[in-house]
């Protein structure tokens, strides 16, 4: 039906969100947060290319990166999305924007019951 996301309208820009430490805005803070590597479970596996192509979700292990699509999403090497990250991580758009990239690979895979669900662990790739 929709994204699982946080709820919090503080997870979109102009949200008139109190700026703190690694919080967003521009300058070496920014840079901070974009260089973090994160986990996080992704959102909407059933519905993504990988899943219709595969019937299933991506093995453990699985290269992924990061791109903005409509949203930003996990994708494979060969181009087939994953699923979509939470709004808690709509400022990487900002950072892959600036030259940042994302790379990880799947930490946990099921294919449900109820949905099939996966995890993963992503780290920053500085700008060249």
């Amino acid at each position: 039906m929709g994204s699982s996301g946080s709820g919090r309208l503080t997870d979109y820009p102009g949200s008139g969100k109190a700026k703190s430490k690694g919080a967003g805005g521009d300058g070496p803070l920014q840079s901070d947060r974009c260089a973090r590597a994160f986990s996080t479970s992704l959102e909407d596996v059933e519905h993504c290319t990988y899943h219709q192509h595969h019937k299933s979700a991506p093995p453990v292990g699985t290269s992924l990166h990061i791109a903005l699509q409509k949203r930003l999403v996990a994708l494979t090497n060969a181009g087939e999305v994953v699923g979509s990250l939470p709004t808690q991580f709509n400022y990487l758009a900002a950072c892959l924007e600036a030259g940042y990239g994302y790379v990880g690979q799947v930490r946990d895979s099921s294919n449900g019951p109820p949905a099939a669900t996966v995890a993963a662990d992503f780290a920053a790739v500085a700008p060249k």
